[in-house]
């Protein structure tokens, strides 16, 4: 591995919540001095609203109401507000350009409410395929690498196209299981078995075919990879006992690889994680009640390992979904696939406290937002948020066209920089 360099850590964890998350039930108006708004949330919300005493209330300033109100299950994410360590993206989603109602199904070259195409192009942020292939992570490594410094890549359980960038210019993504890194053949049938599998493909002629030798130099960069991440991980434990959940072992096992940094030698890391399980057609109460009670809780614990390992300040978690729901919920209790939703951003670092974007001032289908039933047109691009973390980790101004290509179709006031959402450097 790299020695690391002289610039201080920092690491980018992106959760999805897949499924499409029902957003307007995890951020919910409360008091509003100039209209009431949390009456016309109950209404349009019907059976699938919230009582407001049971939300966890939180100041807000520059929208519509004055205090809105945290989903009870979500304890964790009320402190980490009240601390200034997070904050909201309000009606924020995948987006073209901004559109009306009248002209977005010309407007937006994404395939709406569509689980795979959106889930896809909320991890690229490039709908016209100017970076084609790459992922936003992906691209924000390849800037850096670029720029001398060492990235590492990871993905917990399963591949996303948020990490990949251009072939052969950052190492490759690695997808690391919640449990670990198994060791490669732990019962050889021979004590020499690793050399021997070395030299026949490190073996080469003239006449050696070029697929041959990529698919050698594959396998003995895995081989390489293995032994690695499997004498860095093995036995490491935590200081914060983690839920027993998935979203529980897969932040356990991102704050482990964190703590191989220096091993690494890395100076910046990019994650993905995913928790599943948002797509509430039906039932969205306990539904959603049981996925952000084991977001709580693995969260909680996610910090109190950071802040223990002293990097709560050098890792930002962002929290996205491919889509919100519909505010009108169906006949079966539960809500379908909408676009605008509301996510969050925490960390150390992030200047919590605030909910940027604009938080929708008309919930009714009357709304110039509304599509019906409640399926409200974002206002603000996930790529506002992304375009200010790379400022954050050290991505040069002049490559910010290529992490965020289409950022240009959008107005300044509707993209973030990095003195909009974080502290400091």
């Amino acid at each position: 591995p790299p020695s690391a360099s002289e610039t201080p850590y920092k690491a980018v964890v992106f959760i999805n919540f897949a499924g499409g998350a029902d957003s307007y039930n995890i951020l919910v108006p409360h008091t509003c001095a100039h209209k009431d708004m949390y009456t016309e949330y109950a209404a349009v919300r019907a059976e699938v609203a919230l009582l407001k005493s049971s939300l966890l209330p939180i100041n807000a300033s520059g929208q519509i109401c004055e205090q809105f109100g945290i989903h009870p299950s979500l304890a964790s994410v009320h402190e980490l507000y009240n601390n200034n360590d997070l904050l909201f993206f309000a009606n924020t989603g995948v987006m073209t350009q901004p559109v009306t109602k009248e002209d977005y199904s010309r407007l937006t070259k994404t395939q709406l409410f569509a689980h795979n195409l959106m889930t896809r192009e909320s991890q690229r942020l490039d709908p016209y395929n100017l970076e084609i292939g790459t992922g936003i992570l992906g691209r924000m490594s390849d800037k850096l690498t670029r720029s001398g410094y060492h990235v590492g890549s990871f993905s917990i359980d399963k591949s996303s196209i948020c990490l990949v960038g251009e072939p052969r210019v950052s190492p490759s993504p690695n997808i690391i299981g919640r449990k670990g890194v198994t060791k490669f053949n732990e019962a050889p049938s021979m004590p020499d078995m690793l050399d021997k599998i070395a030299a026949l493909n490190e073996a080469t002629t003239a006449d050696s075919g070029f697929f041959a030798e990529t698919w050698s130099d594959s396998l003995l960069q895995s081989l390489a990879k293995n032994d690695l991440f499997h004498s860095q991980l093995n036995g490491k434990s935590t200081s914060t006992p983690f839920p027993t959940t998935g979203l529980g072992a897969k932040l356990s096992m991102i704050t482990k690889l964190i703590g191989t940094r220096n091993e690494r030698g890395a100076d910046r890391d990019m994650f993905f994680v995913e928790l599943p399980g948002f797509d509430t057609h039906a039932n969205v109460g306990s539904g959603l009640q049981h996925r952000l009670n084991e977001a709580n809780g693995a969260i909680a614990a996610f910090v109190a390992e950071l802040k223990t390992m002293g990097v709560w300040d050098s890792v930002t978690t962002f929290q996205s979904s491919e889509f919100a729901r519909t505010l009108a919920p169906n006949s079966g209790n539960g809500t379908d696939h909408a676009w605008g939703g509301n996510y969050m951003m925490f960390g150390g670092n992030v200047q919590g406290g605030q909910i940027v974007g604009q938080y929708p001032d008309d919930l009714t289908d009357e709304s110039p937002l509304s599509m019906g039933r409640g399926r409200l047109i974002p206002t603000t691009p996930f790529d506002a948020g992304f375009q200010a973390i790379a400022e954050w980790v050290g991505v040069p101004e002049s490559d910010m066209n290529q992490i965020c290509p289409n950022c240009y179709k959008f107005a300044s006031h509707q993209i973030f920089h990095e003195g909009d959402l974080f502290d400091g450097p």
